[in-house]
C-alpha cells in the first residue's frame, strides 16, 4: 500500500504549478488542510482512545480513533518548512527564528498546565513536582530519569529543538549544502542500526537516553520533511525520494512508541507530497477560512489539549454527562486555549523577538505552517 501510494504521487509530480510550500503564489490551502487533519488526529486519538487508557476514571468515548500518526505528521510538515526557510537566513539567525516560534508558547503552556493540574486534577492523577516543572522548562524531561512530563504531548519539543539545532549547524558546511542526501540517509540508517544491534535486549540506560532523549529515534521525521522539500525543488529524483520514504516508514515502525500507525502515517506522507508538488486544493470559501484559522492555531492547540482534556473528561464522567458532550467540550476547550495561547503569547512573542519587523511574504511562508 505504501509503495503504491507514494508511486502514484511521484508519477504526478509534473502536474503541479511549479511552486513548493507557499511558493510564489502565496499561502496554499493544501498545507492548512494537512495541518488540520494532523491536529484533528491528535485530538481524536487522545480524547477517544488514549485518555481512557492512561487517565483513570474517564468513561469510554462514543467511538475510538486508535491510530497514532498526527504528531509525527506535524513534525514532518515542520521539517519541510524549516528546510524551505533555512535557505533564506544564516544558520544562527534561522535557529533563533525557530526558537522564537516554539519556546515562548511552550514555556507558557508548561506553566499553565502545571497550575491547571494542581488546581483541578483528581487526587489520583499525577501532579507534577517543581522538579518536573523546571525539567520541562529546560527541555530536560527526556534526558533526566525521574523527571516526568508536565503534559504527555511535550515529548515533541526537545526533539524539534534538537533537530533544528542540528540543521542550523549543518547549514554552515558547504559539503552538506551541496549534497544533503548522505546526511539524510545517515540520520535514518544509523539510529536503525543502533536499535537493531545494541538495543534488542535490555539496552543500557544511557543508550536509551541518547536515542530517545536526543531525538535520534525520531530523526526520520525531519528527514521525511527535508527529503520531500528537496524532491519538490528537483534536487533529488522520484526514485530517491521513494527509497528514503520507505526507509522512513521502516524507522517509524521500528522505533518506539509501539502504537504508531504506519499506514496512517504513509497516507499523510502521500498528502504532503501532493501538497509539495501538486496543484493547490480548492475548498469552498467558508471552509477555507475555517481550515486556515484552525491551522494557524494548531501549535497552541497541540500544546494545551492533552492533560486539560483529560481533566475535563474525568470531571464530566464523574458527573454522568453523556460522552458526546464531554468529547465536544474536550475538543472545544483545546481549540479555545490554543487560540488564546497563539494570540496572547506565540504571535506577540515572535514579533518582539524579531524586533517588530512587519510580516512580509517571507514571514508568511514561515508561519503558521512551519514550526
Amino acid at each position: 500500500m505504501v509503495t503504491s501510494l507514494v508511486t502514484m504521487v511521484l508519477a504526478r509530480r509534473g502536474a503541479g504549478t511549479g511552486t513548493t510550500g507557499t511558493g510564489t503564489t502565496g499561502r496554499r490551502s493544501s498545507w492548512d488542510v494537512i495541518r488540520v487533519l494532523a491536529i484533528g488526529a491528535v485530538l481524536l486519538f487522545h480524547s477517544t482512545y488514549w485518555g481512557h487508557v492512561v487517565a483513570p476514571g474517564i468513561a469510554p468515548a462514543p467511538f475510538q480513533m486508535p491510530y497514532q500518526f498526527g504528531a509525527s505528521t506535524l513534525m514532518v510538515v515542520s521539517a519541510f518548512f524549516a528546510a524551505e526557510t533555512l535557505r533564506r537566513y544564516t544558520g544562527l539567525r534561522w535557529w533563533l527564528r525557530r526558537l522564537a516560534r516554539l519556546v515562548p508558547a511552550y514555556a507558557t503552556a508548561v506553566v499553565a498546565i502545571f497550575l491547571i493540574v494542581h488546581a483541578f486534577a483528581p487526587a489520583e492523577y499525577y501532579h507534577p513536582t517543581l522538579v518536573d516543572l523546571l525539567g520541562n522548562l529546560l527541555l530536560l524531561h527526556m534526558w533526566i530519569p525521574g523527571v516526568n512530563f508536565v503534559d504527555g504531548s511535550f515529548w515533541t519539543m526537545p526533539i524539534q529543538v534538537g533537530a533544528f539545532t542540528a540543521m542550523a549547524a549543518l547549514a554552515y558546511l558547504p559539503a552538506v549544502r551541496r549534497r544533503p542526501a548522505p546526511v539524510l540517509w545517515g540520520a535514518v540508517l544509523v539510529p536503525l542500526v543502533v536499535r537493531w544491534t545494541a538495543m534488542q535486549h535490555e539496552p543500557r540506560e544511557w543508550l536509551l537516553i541518547v536515542m530517545d532523549g536526543s531525538g535520534l529515534g525520531r530523526a526520520h521525521l525531519f528527514v521525511a520533511g527535508a527529503a520531500i522539500w528537496l524532491w519538490a525543488g528537483d534536487r533529488i529524483g522520484s526514485r530517491h525520494l521513494l527509497a528514503l520514504l520507505t526507509a522512513v516508514l521502516v524507522a517509524q515502525h521500528t522505533h518506539p512508541p509501539a502504537g504508531d500507525s504506519v499506514g496512517g502515517f504513509a497516507i499523510m506522507l502521500t498528502l504532503i507530497c501532493l501538497a509539495a508538488r501538486g496543484r493547490d486544493w480548492t475548498l469552498p470559501a467558508p471552509l477555507t477560512r475555517s481550515v486556515k484559522w484552525i491551522a494557524g492555531i494548531s501549535y497552541g492547540v497541540y500544546l494545551m489539549h492533552q492533560n486539560v482534556g483529560y481533566i475535563i473528561a474525568r470531571r464530566f464522567s464523574d458527573a454522568g454527562v453523556n460522552s458526546w458532550v464531554w468529547l465536544a467540550v474536550f475538543i472545544g476547550t483545546a481549540i479555545l486555549l490554543g487560540w488564546a495561547l497563539t494570540v496572547l503569547v506565540e504571535r506577540p512573542a515572535y514579533r518582539w523577538w524579531t524586533r517588530r519587523r512587519s510580516t512580509n511574504a517571507t514571514d508568511r511562508a514561515d508561519r503558521p505552517n512551519a514550526r
